[in-house]
């Protein structure tokens, strides 16, 4: 044998080796496919499956489903479908817990007395520094945990819940995921109804979904707070200073959660305690329910008062971290403006879901801003070009010397501690605050001008408002609907020192009035259940006579008797005008308009009077407007090609045009920013104001 064959033949593997070798391969295969077999019995078992794969029943009907259903239908919607939702709530978990984490590294897991001796960020970072902090550290930090944990469980279990949805809209509605981007709510609603109303034909019933019902069941909440705000049966006074108001997103969580689950049961339907008829119940169940809401929003507040400590901490650090970044690359950016709260829940209207009401109040915004600047602090803007010119000129004295010399910019102090580095950041930020206090004087102001334009908007304009929109009142009180960014920081954060105080001492003030408000102003409307009687936009109870209602005769001569009572006795106003139960300022007058115009296909109830006064307002339009023609708009051209011979005006005269019709008439005028809710508005105030000049 030669040596090849010798070293072949040691070489060669034993055959009774290689048969155990791949039976332990085939073994080890064959216990990889039954681990994954396993894996998958368990995924395809009917809980597990019905968890991260929950497709909807066959049997499932929309009569069936919840108010909460019709919320997370919308609310998908807003966040823009399944995808976005998920990636929003994990976001703001891991945000959260880099806030928690970064601010434990940073107070207790760095040495800052050494930091100056060492260069590296590994040499003063402190060993085990989490089992070194501070008892007060570790138990806000559980603190945080907890509140992190509980965030965790709940958006898991809203998991499911979208799951559904998302099934709902591509299997129902048959709307992909990928279309939510760009759809309609109003297509959205229209597929809801249809899908609806094909179920109840099949089923022999009589019973119909449109639009004003789906809204209604996802604002009913929302619709009883408004009302509470227009009727001025809540306000967020501070203690002891009773002209101001102060309603911070926390403050806001608090009202609305207390409000909430007192009115509301766990279904999202108003409690039976609410719903007595008789007179002298209504008497003795309010005393009980007022005492019971009062004692609700002193609880809340102690409990405020206790997570005190906590709340703020967290504020302040997250607000730090929120803020600082765009600060400090934008240092301009603090003084801008922007709606508070509480503007928001005073210009929102019934029935008005949140982004056509973002739309409304974006398109407010720039009219609004100037008429702020309307009455500028010219002494301030003196003092302030100075304050310019001087950080200004310190740091292009300092940009020079850096460019010159790299050493100086890198090396030279001119305080102790305070680099050159440092004092241009520091004097650059000080030019742009500067410059954004500079009031300039190119912008002519035009008071009566610029509040009608905000009015159109908004659909907010007190007589007052009327009266004196040139006056500082006026202008200071309009001015209180806005913060300016570092305002709102600091707002949010000392509202959390004061919100424990307006719910223990303000707020109990108005519990009788909120427990009054829901017996009175609450309705049961078929299908949808109890909601608040103003958005369910009946006339025959709160059609106000001043904004064109016009309903039976008889009613008409109950209202011309209490006009003159009106007249005679200025107490018994204030009387009369709480019993027949009118919205202030008209809002469900102009909130019926636009939802009207909003959703096409909703006709108005004749049992209402919704009928009767969309015809009064139509009627209006074509008696009192005259009606241009669609080619003769400014500067535009015709279907035919021609150009237009009349050039209407640049502003839109409240007093010569009105409504829908002339929307349809203006469908080119791109140059002008008019829309149906603008034109509502200004067709509502001219009826009021024809009214109240005829009485005179």
């Amino acid at each position: 044998m030669t040596q090849e064959e010798t070293h072949l033949l040691i070489s060669e593997p034993d055959p009774l080796t290689l048969n155990d070798d791949n039976n332990n391969e085939d073994e080890a295969t064959s216990n990889k496919n039954s681990l994954f077999d396993s894996i998958k019995s368990v995924l395809e078992t009917s809980k597990v499956k019905n968890i991260l794969n929950p497709e909807p029943e066959g049997n499932e009907l929309l009569k069936d489903k919840s108010d909460e259903f019709y919320q997370e239908v919308y609310e998908y919607f807003k966040r823009k479908g399944f995808t976005c939702i998920i990636l929003e709530r994990i976001c703001y978990l891991i945000s959260l817990a880099f806030v928690i984490c970064f601010s434990v590294f940073l107070f207790g897991c760095i040495d800052y007395s050494i930091i100056n001796e060492k260069a590296q960020l590994s040499q003063v970072i402190v060993d085990q520094c989490v089992y070194r902090l501070d008892w007060k550290i570790k138990f806000l930090l559980s603190i945080f945990i907890i509140m992190w944990l509980y965030l965790l469980i709940k958006y898991i279990s809203e998991f499911q819940r979208f799951r559904k949805i998302y099934y709902f809209y591509n299997y129902k509605l048959k709307i992909k995921d990928t279309d939510i981007q760009s759809i309609s709510w109003e297509v959205i609603m229209e597929k809801i109804i249809k899908l609806y109303n094909e179920e109840n034909q099949s089923e022999k019933s009589g019973d119909e979904l449109d639009a004003m019902k789906i809204v209604n069941i996802i604002m009913r909440k929302e619709n009883y707070f408004i009302a509470l705000i227009n009727e001025q049966c809540i306000k967020f006074n501070i203690p002891y200073f009773e002209n101001k108001q102060l309603f911070t997103d926390m403050l806001k969580w608090n009202v609305q959660w207390c409000i909430n689950n007192f009115i509301f049961d766990r279904y999202g339907h108003v409690k039976e305690c609410f719903l007595s008829k008789d007179e002298i119940q209504k008497r003795n169940m309010r005393q009980k329910l007022s005492k019971s809401l009062s004692q609700k929003f002193i609880l809340l507040g102690i409990f405020n008062l206790i997570l005190f400590p906590f709340l703020l901490i967290f504020s302040i650090i997250y607000s730090f971290y929120r803020y600082a970044e765009e600060i400090y690359n934008n240092p301009g950016s603090i003084m801008k403006k922007s709606y508070n709260s509480l503007a928001r829940w005073r210009f929102r209207e019934f029935n008005e879901l949140p982004h056509v009401f973002e739309k409304r109040l974006n398109r407010s915004y720039e009219n609004a801003i100037i008429y702020l600047n309307q009455s500028p602090n010219y002494k301030g803007s003196i003092i302030f070009r100075l304050v310019a010119f001087i950080s200004g000129s310190i740091v292009v004295v300092l940009s020079i010397l850096t460019l010159m010399d790299q050493e100086f910019f890198n090396k030279f102090e001119i305080t102790p501690g305070g680099s050159v580095l440092f004092y241009i950041g520091v004097f650059t930020s000080i030019l742009a605050f500067s410059k954004g206090m500079i009031i300039e004087d190119t912008i002519d102001y035009d008071s009566e001008l610029l509040m009608e334009k905000i009015s159109l908007e908004t659909h907010y304009y007190p007589q007052k408002w009327k009266e004196k929109n040139y006056s500082n009142e006026v202008r200071k009180e309009f001015g209180s609907y806005f913060d300016t960014k570092i305002f709102m920081i600091f707002r949010n954060i000392y509202g959390i020192i004061l919100t424990p105080f307006i719910l223990i001492i303000s707020l109990p003030n108005y519990s009788s009035r909120i427990v009054k408000f829901v017996q009175n102003f609450t309705v049961h409307l078929p299908s949808v259940g109890y909601v608040c009687s103003y958005a369910n936009f009946d006339f025959r109870y709160h059609g106000n006579p001043d904004y064109g209602y016009q309903g039976k005769e008889d009613h008409c001569e109950n209202e011309k008797k209490n006009k003159i009572q009106i007249q005679n006795n200025n107490n018994n106003k204030m009387k009369n005008k709480k019993e027949v139960k009118y919205s202030n300022d008209g809002k469900m007058e102009i909130s019926f308009l636009d939802f009207k115009s909003c959703y096409k296909s909703w006709k108005p109830q004749k049992e209402t009077g919704g009928l009767e006064y969309s015809k009064f307002i139509e009627n209006y339009k074509l008696n009192h407007y005259p009606m241009p023609s669609s080619q003769t708009v400014n500067g535009t051209t015709s279907i035919k090609g021609k150009k237009s011979e009349i050039d209407f005006p640049n502003q839109f005269n409240t007093e010569m045009f009105s409504s829908s019709l002339i929307l349809s008439t203006m469908e080119n005028m791109v140059q002008n920013d008019i829309n149906s809710s603008c034109i509502n508005f200004a067709v509502l105030n001219q009826v009021y104001n024809n009214n109240n000049n005829n009485n005179i």
